[in-house]
């Protein structure tokens, strides 16, 4: 077993552990993620990681608050309903809590979602349905399941980085002396492609910006997290450190795809002061807490 620092980077032989399915373990019972390392060499049975320091990750968010458990009901051109409510916690209890939006479709005889029979819409579903249903009757649901609020950006992405833009001048007088002049940065991070999913926690006002090209702050203005996570449990599966929060513009470029799906690529531009924050990244659900640093922490 053998480790090597060259170039401010830690290199493993294999003998100090083993890598599996992406992950190193290492023989001490430490850890390290597909995210924390890359296979930079394999030759024959030995392989070598390249372990980073530090894990940086973006968040981003509408409120930079937490998100609320709702749900909404629509009965589309159904003749037969003429109204129906749902109750977000029992909808979310039936469908796991996952976010999405859920089509029921009533066949004459019976409810059905996804093509299986639905037996008890009500009880089991939370729908109070007015009217009698007729063949062909539609109700669509969009559920949002309570979260912490902030959504890991880049998982569409296997490059990602926040260009600083800095604003600087060279210039140089008579005397022949060089003078520099630094005038501060424009910070930009290009999310392209995004691709829109129901279940990410940007994704139903982002849908309805880019759809309605809308402009003003009030649409487009949200919060980015630029987060540094020092260490990693590996019991628990979840990374602690800290991130900077400010407020910033997610602005949609298009709207369209290709064959890996419909996508709206987006450019955030980070505004104003940034504050220090503690976060902690649950790696298993993909869930980010942040907090307010408390006197002596």
């Amino acid at each position: 077993m053998y480790a090597r620092l060259i170039s401010g980077s830690l290199f493993f032989s294999s003998d100090a552990g083993r890598i599996r399915k992406g992950t190193l373990y290492l023989n001490d019972g430490a850890f390290f993620s597909a995210s924390d390392l890359t296979i930079i060499s394999v030759k024959g049975d030995k392989k070598m990681a390249k372990l980073e320091r530090n894990r940086g990750m973006y968040f981003g968010s509408w409120t930079g608050q937490d998100i609320e458990e709702k749900a909404s009901v629509s009965i589309g051109d159904s003749s037969g309903v003429t109204a129906c409510t749902v109750t977000a916690a029992t909808f979310g209890t039936a469908v796991s809590d996952v976010s999405g939006e859920y089509t029921f479709l009533y066949d004459g005889s019976n409810w059905t979602l996804n093509g299986n029979v639905v037996s008890d819409i009500s009880t089991a579903y939370g729908l109070s349905i007015t009217g009698d249903p007729a063949d062909g009757d539609i109700l669509v649901v969009e559920y949002t399941a309570a979260t912490g609020g902030w959504e890991a950006l880049g998982k569409d992405n296997d490059d990602l980085s926040k260009e600083l833009n800095p604003d600087t001048e060279t210039s140089q007088n008579v005397l022949g002396e060089t003078n520099f002049k630094h005038s501060g940065y424009t910070p930009e991070i290009g999310l392209d492609p995004y691709y829109i999913d129901p279940s990410r926690k940007m994704y139903d006002h982002l849908r309805e910006v880019a759809l309605e090209e809308l402009y003003g702050e009030g649409d487009l203005m949200g919060y980015f997290a630029e987060a540094y996570f020092q260490t990693a449990n590996r019991k628990t599966q979840k990374m602690t450190g800290y991130c900077y929060v400010r407020q910033a513009w997610f602005v949609p470029q298009s709207t369209g795809g290709d064959t890996a799906g419909y996508a709206i690529p987006v450019t955030i531009t980070p505004v104003g002061p940034a504050t220090k924050k503690k976060i902690v990244y649950d790696m298993k659900t993909n869930e980010a807490t942040i907090t307010n640093f408390t006197a002596g922490s």
